[in-house]
């Protein structure tokens, strides 16, 4: 099993060989469109990355390795076309939009999803992961978030408290949590019924089982989606590399499904 700081150095070398791009020494491109795979434009989603909270479109986006650049370059299209995404065992969308913002405490910094996916009575916000959970991070939560008990439901509650005192992990537990915690604010403030999905989306180099990080990682994946089996927001997760082997089988999306590999699967 291959572990170490070297696996996260390994990984960002196998992504800048795929790139097709100029890169500086770090990996980062020029221009936010270097960083696209074919069928994606900068028109689809810049709005979204511009009106959102994690000002990720002039810094972070050129970067190969980048979790929001990946998250566009899956689901961008489908902006265009909402009704052709097929995801989580369902077809088609209503509207899709990138770094959906979900207020938890007014006058707090809100919760910030990656992708929101309405579907009628229905969402999926996702969460996305490239690299990140390489480097294990500790859990911290203001104290502000205390007042979230009343209207949270036990089984998150019990990993909220579990997290608050925790050790650093490969799965960012308390962005997960936080994330849950805005659901729960929209939820309530829909005024309907909303069935509500929280996927975490992440990324596994070819060769996962041999990355002691990869490993680790769906170990408190796994463990999470137990802990909250019972919440009314659904807790999913998949990886991107299974994702797109969904859509490769689907004629409609094959293409894009091989442009992604292409771009995404190496081994490390």
């Amino acid at each position: 099993m291959k572990a170490g700081a070297g696996a996260r150095t390994r990984a960002k070398i196998a992504l800048k060989q795929t790139c097709g791009r100029a890169t500086d020494a770090q990996g980062y491109v020029d221009l936010p469109q270097a960083n696209l795979i074919d069928g994606v434009r900068l028109e689809q989603f810049e709005r979204d990355l511009r009106e959102g909270d994690g000002n990720e479109l002039r810094l972070k986006f050129c970067a190969v390795h980048s979790s929001a650049a990946l998250a566009v370059n899956c689901f961008a299209p489908f902006k265009d076309r909402p009704q052709d995404l097929s995801l989580l065992g369902e077809q088609g969308a209503t509207a899709i939009r990138f770094e959906k913002r979900m207020q938890i405490i007014p006058g707090r910094r809100p919760s910030n999803l990656d992708v929101w996916i309405e579907r009628g009575s229905s969402a999926v916000g996702v969460e996305s992961k490239l690299l990140e959970y390489f480097e294990p991070t500790k859990p911290v939560f203001a104290e502000a978030y205390k007042a979230m008990e009343p209207d949270s439901e036990p089984c998150w509650w019990a990993v909220y408290k579990a997290a608050r005192h925790g050790t650093a992990q490969h799965l960012d537990v308390a962005q997960l949590v936080k994330h849950y915690f805005g659901l729960r604010r929209f939820q309530a403030a829909a005024g309907e019924p909303l069935k509500l999905t929280l996927l975490y989306l992440f990324w596994e180099p070819s060769n996962w089982q041999d990355v002691v990080e990869c490993g680790r990682h769906r170990q408190e994946v796994e463990a999470l989606a137990r802990q909250v089996e019972e919440s009314s927001i659904e807790f999913r997760w998949m990886t991107y590399p299974s994702l797109w082997r969904e859509w490769a089988s689907i004629p409609l999306l094959a293409r894009p499904a091989r442009n992604l590999q292409a771009r995404y699967e190496v081994p490390i």
